[in-house]
């Protein structure tokens, strides 16, 4: 009887040792699998900021992808900036911004009319629901600020680059200052594509 005990014993240690084995195993499987998702697939970042706005809101949590063959017109992307200040004495940091111009477009601004002009047609504003809508996605006001883009001046995005811009426009710093200029695109850190706060408005974002 003692021996059946001890046979018992052990093979419920044994038994026990190899579902602990099996769930460290799915452990590390999960979490191999989930640092190679946020390496390759997909990460998060945090809005800073009211220069997206109506878009995107202060601290709101994005998710970025990695995996797109190329960017479009209106994508929204966060890009390093490496000239920008950080505000303690260093450059470059992450900031969120639209795809305005992609490589070979020409960009122009009527800083008096506010509208933009790519390729030489103006991006069409509507004004709707108490909302401005420029080239069917929303904008906080039309292009009144310069920042260092010369009154006038046509600009054509280099090869392998993008022209952006935030949605809060007069209070944006992108593609028109020296600060950040034409982006070149591997220094696009990823395309945001879902909103994850505030839970209320979770989902794609345009």
């Amino acid at each position: 009887m003692e021996e059946t005990a001890v046979v018992k014993k052990t093979n419920t240690l044994r038994k026990a040792m190899c579902e602990l084995y099996e769930w460290v195993e799915i452990f590390i499987f999960v979490l191999v699998m989930v640092i190679a998702f946020l390496t390759f697939v997909a990460r998060g970042t945090i809005v800073e900021g009211d220069s997206m706005l109506p878009t995107l809101k202060d601290s709101q949590f994005l998710v970025l992808s990695h995996l797109y063959t190329s960017l479009e017109h209106n994508d929204i992307v966060v890009v390093y900036a490496k000239d920008i200040s950080t505000g303690i004495g260093e450059s470059g940091r992450n900031i969120i911004k639209r795809v305005i111009g992609l490589p070979g477009d020409t960009i122009s601004i009527d800083f008096t009319e506010g509208i933009i002009y790519r390729n030489g047609e103006a991006l069409p504003i509507e004004y709707k629901n108490g909302l401005i809508l420029e080239n069917n996605h929303t904008i906080n006001d039309i292009t009144r600020v310069r920042y260092d883009m010369p009154e006038g001046a046509v600009l054509t995005v280099p090869e392998n680059s993008v022209f952006v811009m935030g949605d809060n426009r007069n209070h944006s710093k992108d593609s028109r200052s020296s600060d950040v200029g034409m982006v070149e695109q591997n220094y696009v850190v990823g395309k945001v594509v879902f909103r994850i706060t505030p839970l209320s408005e979770i989902g794609t974002v345009d």
